[in-house]
């Protein structure tokens, strides 16, 4: 019975490859047997003990990880440009284990291609986040919202949007290394005024960039700098930690940078 379930599983997993890589997932069901397929940490982030919820839209999914007890907050996090959430819980837990977090990371990437529809949209980010943080008793006050490259650049829109909702959801962010694009539509939208003069007052944000970043105007320190710039100008409080010796994921290798976020973010709630 054992192997007729995994020649089952098997041929699963090829009929989804045989789709192409440039082909985004259908569903949420499609979308795990391709994170099966393809997702190196997904071993890993099972021996961890993290709980799949799907999306309320059945599109997508997130991981939920709980450290022993109660958690004393929760980082909200976004993988990069065609990634798995999974990256993101075993990139954190070690730092969300010793500081009683709890770790949400949406699969926000379709699991094929990379053009604008095979993500998430940011108003679509907020409202699968706003579902999976309720059921876990994730707040505004007790969770951090965090994106990583693609994800990171996909923050600005977010927060602007999340500040104008009834009930916010992030008020302290980590922009790893990922910038604010002027061209992003809702860029456009914040610089021109339609979430009003300060969209971001009263949120609080950390950026990182690694000096050896290999795209330093898109994702390295001259455009964390402008970002800091654009996002102060617009109400935040964005302080900038430039790494001399990082490059683009340096933020998590080094893990001197997670903890001064940490600090700096925790310490300030």
């Amino acid at each position: 019975m054992r192997r007729l379930s995994a020649l089952l599983f098997a041929l699963a997993c090829g009929a989804v490859m045989a789709q192409g890589p440039a082909m985004p997932a259908r569903d949420s069901d499609e979308l795990l047997a391709r994170a099966a397929a393809n997702s190196r940490r997904l071993p890993e982030a099972k021996r961890l003990g993290v709980r799949t919820e799907r999306t309320r839209d059945g599109r997508g999914f997130a991981l939920v990880w709980r450290p022993d007890g109660e958690p004393r907050g929760w980082i909200v996090t976004l993988h990069g440009s065609g990634s798995w959430a999974h990256d993101e819980v075993v990139l954190w837990q070690p730092f969300a284990r010793q500081r009683q977090l709890g770790i949400i990371a949406l699969q926000w990437w379709f699991g094929g291609g990379q053009m604008n529809d095979d993500y998430y949209a940011p108003p679509a980010i907020r409202r699968e986040l706003e579902a999976v943080m309720a059921t876990v008793g994730a707040r505004a006050d007790n969770s951090l919202l965090h994106g990583f490259s693609r994800g990171a650049a996909n923050l600005y829109g977010i927060v602007a949007l999340d500040a104008g909702t009834p009930r916010p959801l992030f008020r302290q962010v980590i922009a790893n290394a990922g910038g604010m694009s002027p061209d992003f539509p809702m860029n456009r939208d914040v610089e021109h005024g339609h979430f009003g003069r300060t969209p971001y007052a009263g949120t609080r944000w950390w950026l990182y960039c690694g000096a050896g970043d290999h795209n330093p105007e898109r994702d390295g320190c001259p455009a964390m700098r402008r970002s800091q710039a654009w996002l102060k100008e617009k109400g935040a409080t964005a302080e900038l930690a430039e790494d001399p010796g990082g490059d683009h994921g340096g933020f998590h290798r080094r893990g001197q940078n997670v903890e001064r976020a940490l600090d700096w973010l925790l310490g300030g709630r």
